[in-house]
């Protein structure tokens, strides 16, 4: 018979480790990445970064919209360009042509926001484009930084859905009376 030999039980305990270690940074990089995002949508991450120097080149341009608005745009963009791809509706056109001009090196995310919103404003969209976008928007797995707020549900359009706040976040009066001065 055959004594244990300490050889193959260290192997053993040294691979364990490495993998563990390995499956924690990993994990690591997920929980980074969805830390720095101010949402994610069907597993695309729109990053805070991304967020942020969207709403600086539309402030720059003197275009005054609030970083919940720039997100919710973001959340709603690739859902609207779908759903306008399949009747072909509407392409950027001049009012997205004329923006993007006015913005000196235009981000991606920059763009996607101004592409969503000329989309919106130019009420193009057909009865066939609202249902489609309705129908992935009821399907999408979008979670939001709490940051921002929340993704409301609503049966207005144009997008459907607001991120802020679910109930007004009222001051509420204090249940103590205020307490005497000494005089």
């Amino acid at each position: 018979m055959k004594a244990w030999s300490a050889q193959p039980t260290r192997r053993v305990a040294v691979v364990g480790i490495a993998a563990l270690g390995a499956v924690s940074l990993l994990g690591g990089c997920g929980f980074e990445t969805r830390q720095q995002a101010a949402a994610v949508v069907n597993g695309h991450v729109i990053h805070e970064s991304d967020v942020r120097q969207t709403f600086d080149q539309l402030k720059a341009a003197k275009l005054d919209f609030a970083e919940n608005i720039v997100v919710t745009a973001l959340v709603a963009a690739p859902l609207l360009k779908q759903a306008v791809a399949k009747t072909g509706s509407w392409k950027p056109d001049e009012t997205y042509a004329s923006v993007i001009a006015s913005i000196p090196e235009a981000t991606d995310t920059t763009k996607e926001f101004v592409e969503a919103v000329a989309l919106i404003q130019s009420q193009r969209m057909t009865p066939a484009d609202v249902a489609a976008y309705r129908d992935d928007l009821k399907k999408a797995d979008i979670s939001v930084n709490p940051r921002y707020g929340a993704v409301v549900k609503s049966e207005e359009g144009p997008v459907y859905f607001t991120i802020g706040q679910q109930t007004p976040n009222w001051v509420k009066p204090g249940a103590n009376p205020a307490p005497a001065t000494a005089q």
